[in-house]
């Protein structure tokens, strides 16, 4: 480049060079050494630059050269880049601007964010271009409208990127997206309750004013809406107005709940499946699916499924008993019918398998041997937190058979019945390879029902509001055709497993809870030989005492972190979060235990007020309204705990 060149795109910089040539001469006259060495200074920096300016030049010629090859078809060797219609930025594989063309010079009030000459600051370069092996097209969001940015590789290895402006066609695409429908199925839960409950008249009137408080809403959202039959409405709205109802997290479920409609005994809430896809057979089938999760989980709550899963809102209630035994009933018979056309009967419950699990198991036991059937139950001893339990139920009249889960897939035939109880969750039953083996399965859960459950299965009854698997045992053991009868040890097994989930029936206890214990009770269920298999060994309650002792409060919560392994770390830690909630003010209790090499795990605890299935649903976990759990992995004890008070933190906001 010519010297007229070089001043003309470095005017300052020549400036300064003659400003100190200047100052070097007036020092020339006053001392002849000093201003000499000065020259010498200017003249050699002066040089060392105009190299480096020079070589810089250069480079950036052939990187415009190239890139004006890949643009050209012909041979000519000519510069395309000037005529190219798209703005185009010359970017080296770190990240420095080299180059771009006169498009993109009219673009750079739309990127004011261009700084130190580093495309980084305007785009994610190294992260959209550099980390992958073939870079796609990505999206570019400019001041004033948005780019589509396609990066091509040179051979130099430095990168000339393409801004399309396409702010327009995304408009169209947003309005699109916002446009695209969606379909609500909204159940009234517990209305049939309610009308049993209540005189004709006033069960009207309950009606109506339900359809009064549901219509408004729906009219709010530019909703399209249908009654079905009492309780049930159908709705069709676009996206755009379900965005607003998540934004206000579906008001119309606390606006219900508050009302307090119907008596105490039938708690009337909502429950809501939205599903939105691409066309309206999918949506409709995706709100279907949506509303029997809702249900599932207890009502109260609203299901958004879309292709990519399940979001929840609501769930704050804790339900009340549904009062019918016809549902038990009819499984009593159904599963009485599976029985008696198997070979033989596999008992799975959850692993680290506790009383109610193990109860619930000993009493299909008694069923399946009234239709004299063999019956095996599935354990892991190594794992279980029930081993007194087994100890009895394996010992004196009727004594059960529990095998280990490679001896249960032994014993599994092709006409072999798989009985699931007190989890549905693919993850946590003790052998899910039982699973994949194609076997008749029917699952017995007390547990809201969670977006990894076992699918596929022959028969299922799931009663959320069920207290334990053992009273939903209880029922059918009284309701089972083939009249079974129950040793003492079954009896107090089963008894043990609801005073477990119960909290010695303080937590979630109901009528037909007190009916079962009645009913256990009849068949010689002993209370004090089921109050001593809740004992502890002494160095068991020191360590409970010990996670007490170190619990963190904050906003009627607290939280301990505990440092016991073995065998007895779960129970010991189920225990302690117990023991928290007895204290003054405390309303929900978390302890935070190591289970293993970068394994944690969170037993929750509270007496209702605090939902804390949905908190521990958050980190991947379940389980009921007022005890729950969840498993961490590749995770420290102290971070799982910043992570459960940021959770909480969001649960609290969302109240």
């Amino acid at each position: 480049m010519k010297l007229p060149d070089i001043i003309k795109n470095n005017p300052f910089t020549f400036i300064a060079v003659l400003a100190a040539v200047f100052f070097a001469s007036l020092t020339l006259r006053f001392s002849v050494v000093t201003g000499a060495v000065e020259l010498t200074c200017i003249i050699v920096i002066a040089f060392i630059a105009a190299k480096w300016y020079s070589d810089f030049l250069k480079r950036k010629k052939e990187q415009v050269k190239i890139l004006s090859a890949s643009l050209s078809a012909s041979d000519k060797g000519g510069d395309e880049t000037s005529a190219f219609p798209l703005p185009v930025i010359l970017v080296s594989s770190e990240g420095e601007i080299v180059w771009f063309n006169t498009l993109f010079e009219n673009l750079l009030s739309d990127f004011s964010k261009l700084t130190n000459n580093e495309i980084d600051s305007v785009i994610p370069f190294r992260k959209k271009v550099l980390e992958q092996n073939e870079p796609a097209g990505f999206e570019a969001k400019g001041d004033k409208g948005s780019y589509t940015v396609y990066p091509a590789r040179l051979s130099d290895g430095s990168y000339a990127l393409y801004f399309t402006d396409d702010t327009a066609l995304k408009e169209i695409r947003k309005k699109y997206n916002m446009s695209r429908p969606a379909v609500l199925l909204v159940n009234v839960d517990s209305l049939e309750q309610a009308e049993d409950l209540m005189p004709h008249e006033d069960y009207y009137a309950l009606g109506a004013d339900i359809d009064r408080l549901v219509t408004k809403w729906f009219v709010e959202y530019n909703c399209v809406f249908r009654k079905f039959t009492d309780g049930r409405f159908f709705a069709i709205t676009e996206y755009v107005n379900l965005q607003a109802m998540i934004q206000n997290r579906f008001s119309i479920i606390d606006k219900v709940r508050s009302e307090h409609f119907g008596p105490d005994e039938a708690e009337i809430t909502l429950s809501i499946g939205v599903g939105h896809s691409l066309d309206f057979k999918e949506c409709e089938d995706n709100a279907r699916e949506a509303l029997d999760m809702a249900r599932g989980r207890g009502g109260d709550q609203v299901a958004v499924k879309t292709n990519d899963g399940y979001e929840f809102f609501g769930g704050i209630s804790s339900g009340k008993e549904k009062r019918g035994k016809i549902k038990s009933r009819a499984f009593a018979a159904a599963l009485d019918e599976y029985i008696e056309n198997c070979g033989n009967v596999l008992i799975m419950g959850h692993c680290f398998s506790d009383f109610d699990c193990i109860g619930a198991a000993a009493g299909v036991v008694a069923i399946t041997r009234a239709k004299g059937k063999n019956a095996h139950v599935v354990v892991d001893r190594q794992k279980t937190m029930s081993l007194p339990l087994i100890s009895m139920l394996e010992t004196g009249s009727g004594a059960i058979s529990f095998i280990s889960p490679e001896k249960a897939l032994e014993e599994a035939e092709s006409d072999t019945l798989l009985v699931v109880v007190d989890t549905m969750r693919i993850k946590l039953v003790e052998e899910p390879a039982l699973l994949d083996l194609g076997l008749k399965t029917v699952i017995i859960d007390h547990h809201r029902l969670v977006v990894d459950h076992i699918e596929g299965s022959t028969y299922e009854l799931l009663e959320p509001h069920s207290s334990s698997a053992c009273e939903m045992v209880t029922e059918l053991v009284q309701y089972s055709p083939s009249k079974p009868k129950l040793t003492q040890n079954q009896a107090q097994a089963l008894l043990a497993g609801i005073m477990l989930d119960t909290k010695d029936f303080t937590l979630r206890v109901g009528v037909r809870t007190f009916d079962a214990a009645s009913f256990l009770r009849a068949n010689k269920a002993d209370t004090v030989a089921v109050r001593k298999l809740f004992s502890g060994t002494a160095e068991d309650n020191i360590q409970v005492n010990n996670i007490v002792n170190s619990a963190v409060y904050y906003d009627r919560y607290a939280v301990s972190v505990s440092s016991v392994t073995g065998a007895s770390a779960r129970l010991v830690c189920s225990k302690a979060a117990d023991e928290l909630l007895s204290i003054e003010n405390v309303d929900a209790s978390f302890v935070i235990s190591s289970f293993g090499p970068g394994t944690i795990n969170i037993s929750a605890r509270s007496y209702g007020r605090i939902n804390v299935q949905l908190i521990m649903e958050k980190l991947g976990g379940g389980g009921h309204h007022s005890m729950a759990a969840a498993q961490l992995t590749d995770i420290s004890a102290q971070d799982a705990f910043s992570l459960l008070k940021q959770t909480v933190d969001e649960y609290i906001k969302s109240l």
